[in-house]
């Protein structure tokens, strides 16, 4: 562009290359990157509307999203978390970079140097919780569309349609919005899982953008299909997947209630292959809520951060997403919240409530000064770094910090249920030849 005031619709495919570029006048969206920084929409005139796109139905009450049960996608949604590691210092202007997750390292790549600038940005600034969900309305409209029988079918939607899709209603059609969905898109087309292996192999990325475009009255339209690893944990001949509770997560508040939404993503994940054991110092850090110095005694609020995660585990527990076995620590701490009046017994689910009816009962005899103390011995058990090692096999007696969890009744027949629905709509050819990840 010659100057800010010069603008273009640029047309440009999953490679990079600008396939057609018509200059356009000013108009609404503002803050772009690199591939979609371009649009820009000229005023409708009487003589000439754009054509009506028809809205896509918000997810009803019951509606569930099946996301990849992989560690691959682990580590892309806890890239997410308020605590994943950023270092832009570290990063040459123009250029790709690495992204340290609490499960794993991505590279995030850009096909060109105003789009590695873009990314950048987008990581540095907007790359958080909300946009899980924005991850979740472009999947959902996708298997939606498609319903997973060709990995290399597009969609083709607009930016507005997934938002109404994730419940944003009028603000659907805001300018903000609209730009953070298009930063998430590109984030998601252009972060690579580096590999496990000594050849450091990569994964492709979550999505395939193969175009995205702006008609001359702001439109805008994404173009895009599932990359190969993605497609074949969700609609393979091996699917492993989780059931996502689709209209609670996208009215989970990004900032307000972001330990549930992180929550969710990181221990759906793991419930995919059935129960799962961790100490409750390993879950705080793998689901990127809380960074390892949150988790040290000189962090003055990790007790009040340590709660609220426990106070989100009950929150799935209660809807019936996992079960978390009883547990010394957890529920003496519960129990001295609902007797000091912070908690409600009716938050819990049933079998909990039950459970925790003897704690109640034994803390009843002690002072508040006195019920407040156990639960701050409680709390620097659960939070006992040092102690908590999953390298050991045994663990130490004195501080019994390891949490199991187990799939819930809504997890175990929501996920029986997609499967049940793939087995009938999708043909596997033992026989095909692997496809190459595009």
């Amino acid at each position: 562009m010659d100057d800010e005031n010069s603008m273009y619709l640029a047309l440009i495919n999953h490679k990079g290359d600008i396939r057609n570029v018509t200059p356009i006048s000013p108009g609404t969206l503002s803050t772009v990157q690199e591939t979609l920084r371009h649009l820009k929409a000229v005023p409708v005139t009487p003589a000439k509307r754009a054509r009506r796109v028809p809205p896509f139905p918000s997810v009803t009450s019951k509606h569930t999203t099946p996301l990849p049960g992989t560690e691959p996608f682990l580590m892309i949604t806890t890239s997410f978390g308020p605590s994943v590691t950023k270092q832009p210092t570290l990063w040459n202007e123009g250029e790709g970079f690495d992204l340290l997750t609490p499960t794993g390292k991505l590279r995030i790549e850009g096909n060109t140097v105003g789009e590695n600038i873009s990314l950048q940005h987008y990581v540095a600034s907007e790359l958080g919780p909300e946009g899980l969900k924005e991850l979740v309305g472009l999947i959902d409209v996708y298997l939606s569309l498609t319903q997973g029988q060709d990995q290399t079918q597009n969609v083709e939607v607009t930016a507005k349609q997934v938002l109404q899709r994730i419940g944003k209603g009028r603000h659907a059609d805001d300018d903000d919005e609209q730009a953070h969905l298009l930063n998430t898109a590109l984030y998601l087309a252009r972060t690579f899982v580096i590999g496990r292996t000594s050849a450091q192999t990569r994964i492709s990325p979550l999505l395939i953008l193969e175009s995205a475009t702006a008609d001359e009255f702001g439109t805008v339209r994404l173009r895009y299909h599932l990359g190969v690893e993605f497609y074949d944990a969700l609609c393979g001949p091996k699917p492993s997947l989780y059931p996502l509770p689709t209209p609670r997560v996208i009215g989970y508040h990004g900032a307000k209630s972001h330990h549930e939404l992180m929550l969710t993503f990181f221990l759906g994940n793991r419930l995919a292959q059935g129960s799962y054991s961790l100490y409750f110092t390993t879950l705080c850090l793998h689901s990127g809520l809380l960074s390892h110095d949150k988790l040290l005694s000189s962090n003055k609020n990790r007790m009040r951060d340590a709660q609220q995660v426990i106070f989100a585990i009950m929150q799935l527990e209660r809807d019936g997403f996992l079960i978390c076995e009883p547990h010394p620590d957890v529920d003496l701490i519960l129990a001295v919240n609902i007797l000091l009046g912070t908690a409600k017994v009716g938050d819990l689910a049933p079998a909990r409530q039950e459970q925790l009816q003897g704690q109640l009962s034994a803390l009843q005899g002690y002072t508040k000064t006195e019920q407040k103390t156990r639960r701050r011995k409680a709390l620097q058990r659960l939070l006992n770094v040092d102690a908590s090692r999953e390298e050991l096999r045994r663990e130490n007696p004195e501080f019994c910090t390891r949490l199991v969890f187990h799939p819930g009744p809504q997890f175990l027949a929501k996920q029986k249920e997609i499967l049940e629905n793939q087995s009938g709509l999708i043909v596997v050819d033992e026989k095909a030849p692997k496809r190459e990840g595009k």
